[in-house]
């Protein structure tokens, strides 16, 4: 009968075979992997910090030209408001002097 029996010298020298075997796999098959994907994230979180910041600066430069745009909008309007009264009071002034006008127009005939 065939019985397991195994020494110290055995178990140690199947112990190192499979860590360097597993150190090898380690260094030559995982270690690539781990680097390229870490390199990977590097990249990615600088294009997606520059993208980032690119979008900050339009966002400024929207809300300059929305500010802007309110400030021109509201001139706009006080300046439509001023013109406006100032056409009435001149539509008021017309219709005075064409009554005036009728007025002096009948006295004389």
């Amino acid at each position: 009968m065939w019985t397991w029996q195994f020494q110290l010298d055995d178990i140690l020298t199947t112990l190192s075979i499979v860590a360097v075997i597993g150190g090898a796999s380690y260094r030559l098959m995982i270690l690539p992997i781990l680097t390229r994907i870490s390199d990977e994230r590097m990249q990615d979180n600088l294009i997606f910090t520059e993208r980032m910041g690119a979008l900050n600066e339009t966002l400024l430069e929207l809300k300059t030209e929305i500010k802007l745009s309110r400030e021109q909008r509201t001139k706009a309007y006080t300046e439509h408001v001023r013109l406006t009264a100032r056409v009435d009071g001149l539509e008021t002034r017309v219709d005075e002097l064409r009554e005036d006008f009728h007025e002096h127009t009948a006295k004389v005939h």
